[in-house]
């Protein structure tokens, strides 16, 4: 057995351990901000946070491709290069984040009424969070990519429980909905500063003039960017619909079911961003991969599982835990199927993580052609919350096996090819 497959399980364990401090530390500031903040406020805080993500995907399509082509130069022991790729995406994806703060502000009128706000000063505070977190997966993807998993996660802890302090602080200085927001500026910039102490002694090691071709790295960027969007656009748009469609309280209160769901059930993150460098060595020194993925597919499904069966035995008890009121019991029903409805999102983001690593992407046609479908089914049937959730389960349980199923399709038709040509 080799070293990297003995390695999955401890590395995932690592990254497992980091990703449940980091959501316990998510979940507690979730727990603060839903007794600090109405449900209207909240709906709007749960949103923000949602196009964060949404906005910052080339950023999360940097940690991965940087991640790719760091795990490479680990396999031919070339660390002399890692400074020159710090620099040279640095500054690509800084350039990049002025184009978004300026997107931003153009537009900030747009997104208020879209979702129903009325303080331009949340978008200002949104467009500088996306400066900052457009930087910010540079140092992580290096670290992902040298497999320093301990440092990578002692990252995702600090940036989650400063947030945490930071909120405390802000909201208890009396600035509400805008310092709950304000504190994920500060986590991100304290984070990424970290990174670079966590990185300094390969920063230290200088290769001059580096060759970094921007159509071979943004070759791969692409369809790790266009993935990236697709799952952010599945995890969230039925947030986005309820809060264009909804009153401001009825969003408030599916923004905690949501949240409710993602905090038991993204957990097992940790083993995808375990897989990701390790099927991506694999891959470049020619060994097999589908190993650590059936064990990373059972692995997710069991912990996943494990979080949606606490939330159907015990919804009240996570309501009353998170919310710390009765205002939010009447979703107890909706809590209670949440974790299913999810649990293919959080198997599909396993398959996107080694189809990645192994250059494969017909995927990311399966994802756009789903969200189309998403999207028309959402807009059309949005009566009551169960009616939203069934779509979010059924649209991505099939993504989620036509993806999988893509893998191995894609193996015996390559099998099916090579055999025809020798024939010949």
């Amino acid at each position: 057995m080799s070293e990297t497959k003995d390695h999955l399980l401890k590395d995932s364990f690592i990254l497992f351990l980091a990703t449940s401090i980091v959501n316990l530390s998510n979940f507690i500031f979730h727990m603060y901000v839903t007794r600090k903040l109405s449900p209207s406020d909240y709906g709007a805080l749960a949103t923000l946070l949602a196009l964060v993500i949404i906005f910052i995907m080339p950023a999360q399509a940097l940690l991965m491709t940087v991640a790719k082509k760091v795990s490479i130069y680990k396999a031919h022991n070339q660390f002399e290069k890692i400074h020159g790729l710090f620099k040279k995406t640095t500054k690509w994806f800084l350039i990049l984040g002025m184009f978004y703060f300026i997107f931003f502000m153009v537009f900030s009128g747009a997104i208020m009424k879209f979702f129903n706000m009325d303080d331009v000063v949340l978008i200002v505070i949104l467009a500088f969070i996306s400066i900052v977190a457009i930087l910010l997966p540079v140092v992580r993807g290096i670290l992902q990519g040298l497999q320093k998993f301990a440092r990578f996660g002692l990252n995702l802890i600090s940036d989650a429980v400063f947030r945490l302090l930071s909120v405390i602080l802000f909201t208890g200085l009396g600035f509400g909905l805008r310092g709950a927001l304000l504190s994920s500026l500060f986590s991100a910039l304290l984070a990424y500063v970290l990174g670079l102490f966590m990185l300094s002694e390969f920063l230290k090691i200088k290769e001059e003039n580096i060759q970094l071709k921007k159509r071979e790295f943004f070759g791969y960027a692409l369809p790790v960017f266009f993935s990236m969007v697709a799952f952010s656009i599945l995890s969230y748009m039925d947030l986005f619909i309820v809060k264009h469609f909804y009153e401001k309280e009825q969003a408030g209160l599916y923004a905690v079911t949501s949240i409710i769901g993602k905090a038991f059930l993204y957990f097992p993150m940790a083993i995808a961003m375990a897989l990701f460098p390790k099927v991506s060595e694999n891959f470049e020194l020619n060994k097999n991969t589908k190993g650590l993925l059936i064990k990373s597919v059972l692995l997710t499904g069991l912990i996943s599982f494990t979080g949606f069966l606490f939330c159907y035995f015990f919804p009240e008890f996570v309501i009353k835990l998170l919310t710390g009121g009765k205002k939010y019991l009447e979703i107890t029903g909706v809590v209670k199927i949440f974790g299913l409805a999810i649990l293919p999102l959080v198997l599909l983001n396993v398959i996107i993580n080694y189809l990645l690593a192994i250059h494969r992407y017909f995927f990311i046609f399966i994802m756009y052609s789903g969200i189309i479908v998403y999207a028309g089914l959402l807009w059309f049937f949005h009566k009551t919350f169960y009616q939203v959730i069934f779509i979010l389960f059924l649209v991505n349980l099939i993504i989620f096996i036509l993806s999988f199923c893509s893998i191995f399709i894609y193996g015996t038709v390559k099998k099916n090819l090579k055999e025809k040509i020798v024939g010949i």
